[in-house]
């Protein structure tokens, strides 16, 4: 039989830690244009000796933000499949059967290449639906629920931070390698404006759901 557990103390975790990772992601921002502003001016000046010691500290900057953005995506990480798997725990204990995923999902589904880009999402939007207060207990047409906008917004920004990772290497000793890092740098910093969007909807998201879990567990039908 399920058994209901608190998402309280998750909720609050991963809000501390995602509106950290908005902290973190406008220094991201300011050392990514920062080193975007040292390229330029090496490419406008590629004989200008003075610029070796601006570009080594921009790429240090650069290098000190994404460590601490890794950090912080590894712990959201490890509490959001938490969160999901519980919540997922809870839909079954209002009598939400039949979903089409089962709670061990929550978990692989955000593990699985690829799948995890479109798994979750379907997760979010059935905890959504059996989170409708509307919806009796153990009514079975809760899967007809509408879905929701702000976790449908959320999925697309994330889905656009996602560009993000992988980028912020510093090595660039021709005029084409500095093209190229410039081009990096201006695409992190897309992914960064859309990893702030994603992580203040994804609180929105979180604490939505958990509220409309609770309003449906102490309604009396």
């Amino acid at each position: 039989m399920p058994q209901w557990r608190s998402l309280s103390g998750l909720t609050t975790a991963l809000t501390a830690l995602l509106y950290g990772s908005v902290v973190i992601a406008i220094l991201g921002i300011a050392a990514f244009v920062n080193r975007i502003t040292v390229i330029n001016d090496i490419l406008d000046n590629p004989f200008d000796g003075s610029l070796g010691s601006r570009a080594d500290d921009s790429d240090t900057f650069v290098q000190v933000v994404v460590v601490l953005l890794g950090l912080v995506a590894l712990a959201i990480a490890v509490l959001i499949i938490i969160w999901t798997f519980r919540s997922m725990k809870n839909n079954e204990y209002l009598g939400r059967w039949n979903g089409r995923f089962t709670p061990g999902w929550g978990i692989a589904g955000w593990l699985i290449p690829c799948a995890n880009f479109v798994i979750p999402v379907l997760i979010f939007q059935d905890l959504w639906r059996g989170s409708d207060a509307a919806v009796p207990r153990n009514d079975p047409s809760w899967r007809l629920a509408g879905g929701s906008g702000l976790v449908g917004w959320w999925w697309a920004a994330y889905i656009v931070s996602s560009v993000r990772f992988g980028l912020g290497g510093g090595e660039a000793d021709t005029l084409d390698e500095l093209h190229d890092l410039r081009t990096n740098d201006t695409i992190a910093v897309v992914g960064l404006v859309a990893s702030i969007a994603a992580a203040i909807l994804l609180v929105r998201v979180l604490r939505s759901i958990e509220d409309r879990q609770v309003a449906v567990r102490d309604k009396v039908y």
